[in-house]
């Protein structure tokens, strides 16, 4: 690499003369260096923020926080006024937050741009694999992880710190340009494309969404440590209670299957095989026996373990009455979030009473109804269907009425749970004989393999567009063997499988729904004091001040009305929303 020029500024003086030169600049190239007391373990609260590098076209300022701390007051509103440029940036938002009071809220994350070229593919989206692959430079990271508290600073963590904005720059055109490039439906509007220039929607949806991921993960989920710390103690004892009168009834370990197929096996019970071809005794292969006294009771103690585990995940990360969950952006090729540390998309419903907003706090609970289905109806536009959403009817009710012939109030609550299998199921595009095992697995539905292969004529001979959609994207496999498929707003993602290509842009689409009204919340809301505090999907979670509770469910249900007729234009968008106590009671 080049001989590096770079400014290190230790002084409030020469912090002031800089700052004032940023004023013009429409973006900067931002990273920071931080002093962590455990890599395994970061702590946003407590470990403390080193260096702040900014760079500009020409220039790049390292500023020293350890020596002129009082700077921050003068970085706040360059930092927070600016377009800035960064890679993983959520990682500096959150500590420039909890040091400095600092929070950034324009921006372009080199990593999230990285995640959309993949469209799918398994590529890796670190500093050092972007800056290869893009330029077949390498970059040395070894100072990374260096002592970053000493008092004076050597001169390769100073060059380290300044090159990793010098790649910024130099990177940043390449993206763009590779980003504008993509073919898309819709052309992105507001700041990320003024500021940036970005003409791809997906790009300016998630750089929008970065910051609000930030702040949830800064603010947590509210949680009741106390009735936490009781709901353990409590099903722990049941559990150790129940699991010693099982061993003891029938000699058998619930959590051996070696043990558990042979004992039911004997039992009588006819096991179906795994891929592999040993027996499997997993939950789903046991429902049709669930009314049995040793099935229920061996279902029951796995459950209650999985209980345990979930509640002492929860206890181990909860703080002050919050659990500061990591959620990744990105974690699917459709766009779909994952959080882990612990994972808050899993809460089982038994546990939602633990989560409740403090005095004088509420929460807001959304959802949207129905959304797959919606989303799946406005892609491949079947009249049929389309008609259905928009006189209101349940999809389900009205799938069985349909393919039984009967009246669609007259349809029972099991032929209604098999209609919904269908309807998921086939959308998906499974065949008769997975419809068969899906039903009975998911919804607790028998169906022989004739009355399936019927369904399944059925069903696309009403929904004719889904038949013509998965016939579609068949042949473009067969002919091809890899397509690309796109969501409604343009994420566009690569796949050679056929279940995927028809479930991609349906799952994407509800996920680039999902950040889109988060987005468009936080800038309604403005200045209120509300925080999204927890994303499952197709839920959204806001945690508020009780006295504007009612102002705030507005606002979001604005925001999910506006961001519904944004993708989908013939089917219409509904949510359930209601402001409660606890999580549980939504």
């Amino acid at each position: 690499m080049e001989k590096l020029d770079f400014h290190y500024i230790t002084s409030s003086s020469e912090a002031v003369q800089v700052l004032n030169s940023l004023k013009e600049e429409k973006y900067l190239f931002i990273d920071t260096e931080v002093s962590i007391k455990s890599i395994k373990e970061i702590d946003y609260f407590s470990d403390r923020i080193r260096l702040i590098q900014i760079g500009t076209k020409e220039d790049i300022y390292i500023f020293d926080m350890y020596k002129i701390p009082k700077t921050a007051s003068l970085l706040k509103p360059i930092l927070e006024e600016k377009g800035l440029i960064g890679h993983n940036l959520k990682f500096d938002i959150k500590f420039l937050k909890t040091n400095f009071d600092i929070f950034p809220s324009t921006v372009f994350d080199t990593m999230i741009a990285s995640q959309i070229l993949s469209q799918g593919e398994e590529e890796k989206h670190s500093l050092s694999a972007l800056i290869y692959r893009l330029t077949g430079k390498t970059i040395d990271k070894s100072q990374q992880s260096s002592a970053w508290h000493i008092e004076n600073l050597t001169k390769e963590q100073l060059v380290y710190s300044a090159n990793d904005v010098y790649v910024l720059r130099e990177i940043f055109p390449i993206l763009k340009q590779k980003l504008n490039s993509i073919p898309t439906p819709h052309k992105a509007t507001g700041n990320i494309k003024e500021i940036f220039g970005i003409e791809n929607p997906v790009v300016a949806v998630e750089m929008s969404f970065l910051p609000e991921v930030a702040n949830m993960e800064l603010v947590g989920m509210p949680i009741d440590s106390n009735l936490l710390t009781h709901r353990l103690n409590q099903i722990q004892r049941e559990y150790q209670r129940k699991y010693i009168e099982f061993v003891r009834k029938y000699g058998v370990d619930p959590f051996s299957p070696q043990q558990v197929t042979k004992w039911l096996t004997k039992l009588g019970l006819k096991l179906p095989k795994t891929q592999k071809g040993s027996l499997s005794s997993q939950d789903s292969a046991l429902r049709r026996y669930i009314n049995r006294e040793e099935v229920k009771t061996l279902t029951a103690i796995r459950a209650e373990k999985k209980l345990i585990d979930k509640l002492k995940e929860l206890k181990k990360y909860e703080k002050n009455g919050r659990i500061h969950s990591n959620f990744k952006q990105i974690a699917a090729p459709t766009g779909r979030m994952a959080s882990k540390s612990p994972n808050l998309q899993n809460i089982p419903s038994q546990l939602r009473d633990l989560f409740k907003s403090p005095q004088n706090k509420k929460l807001i609970v959304a959802d949207f109804s129905q959304i797959e289905l919606r989303i799946a109806t406005e892609y491949v536009d079947d009249e049929t269907m389309i008609k259905a959403f928009q006189e209101g009817k349940d999809l389900h009710r009205y799938t069985a009425s349909l393919l039984t012939g009967k009246d669609y109030n007259q349809i029972s609550k099991e032929e209604r749970q098999l209609a919904k299998a269908i309807n998921f199921g086939l959308i998906y595009g499974i065949s008769p004989s997975s419809l068969m095992e899906y039903a009975k697995n998911n919804y607790g539905i028998e169906i022989t393999l004739k009355e399936a292969q019927q369904f399944h004529e059925k069903f696309f001979s009403i929904y004719k567009n889904f038949k013509i959609w998965h016939e579609t994207v068949k042949e473009n496999l067969k002919k091809n063997y890899k397509i690309t498929v796109e969501t409604i707003l343009g994420r566009k993602i690569n796949t050679r499988r056929f279940t995927d290509a028809v479930n991609y842009p349906i799952q994407g689409s509800g996920s680039d729904l999902l950040k889109i009204s988060v987005a468009m919340f936080k800038k309604l809301k403005k200045n209120l004091n509300a925080n999204v505090v927890n994303l499952i999907h197709d839920e959204i979670i806001v945690e508020t001040d009780e006295d504007i509770a009612g102002d705030i469910k507005d606002i979001l249900a604005k925001s999910m009305e506006k961001s519904g007729k944004l993708l989908l234009k013939k089917v219409p968008i509904e949510f359930e929303i209601e402001i409660v106590n606890s999580w549980a009671e939504k």
